[in-house]
């Protein structure tokens, strides 16, 4: 019960100690901020340059614009940019079959690459060109290109030159039917009627014959045979 006497006691002295600062500071912020006390300041402007200010005291002279022409192309005469076209990108990479020396002057027996099966090929020197590349020198089994910035070497039966060749196979295309007409069977065949018109008696067999029936891819004919 002492115990709890005093921390009651302890409690509320700290609670008052607590109220009479909050009375403190209030009455220092009410002091602290009073409008009237607020006083703006004077705002400063950076200085302008001074090149800046006498190119805005000059004025321009807009005088003599009614004396001009107005159609003139001098009022809006524009210099064209041209544009500059990108470099054309060369070609593949040419093929070399072979070089020969005639009258103390290299040729270079050179076919235009990325065609698969071309064997086509024309003989030229030192600074002609084929698909964008230009021949810059020529050796026994090879020969030097450029194009633009790009510089290589082509060699005799260069692999990564040749282009393989189209292995697609054809279409097989479809055979015409074959129609094969078949004559009719001699079993399947009617028999012609035997009926006889009452113009015509029977024919009646010789004696010592007697008549059969024959069948024939014709037809069925009756033949007379000696019995037997």
């Amino acid at each position: 019960m002492r115990r709890l006497l005093i921390l009651n006691l302890a409690l509320f002295a700290l609670l008052i100690g607590g109220a009479m600062r909050f009375h403190r500071d209030w009455i220092v912020f009410e002091a602290t901020h009073q409008p009237d006390s607020i006083r703006a300041q004077r705002e400063t402007l950076p200085q302008a340059p001074a090149a800046a200010t006498a190119k805005a005291a000059v004025v321009d002279d807009w005088t003599d614009i009614a004396s001009r022409n107005p159609f003139s192309f001098d009022r809006t005469d524009i210099p064209i940019v041209q544009l500059v076209p990108p470099p054309k990108p060369p070609g593949a990479k040419p093929i070399l079959f072979g070089t020969i020396t005639l009258n103390g002057q290299r040729l270079a027996m050179v076919g235009p690459g990325g065609r698969g099966g071309n064997r086509s090929y024309k003989s030229m020197k030192v600074g002609e060109e084929i698909d964008g590349w230009t021949i810059t020198e020529i050796q026994d089994k090879s020969v030097k290109i450029k194009a633009d910035t790009l510089e290589d070497s082509v060699i005799m039966n260069d692999p990564s030159a040749k282009v393989p060749r189209d292995s697609e196979k054809t279409a097989a295309t479809a055979a015409p039917p074959v129609v094969v007409s078949t004559p009719p069977s001699p079993a399947l065949t009617p028999a012609p009627s035997a009926a006889l018109t009452p113009s015509q008696p029977a024919a009646q067999p010789t004696p010592g014959r007697r008549r059969i029936r024959q069948i024939t891819p014709f037809g069925v004919r009756e033949i007379e045979v000696d019995e037997q």
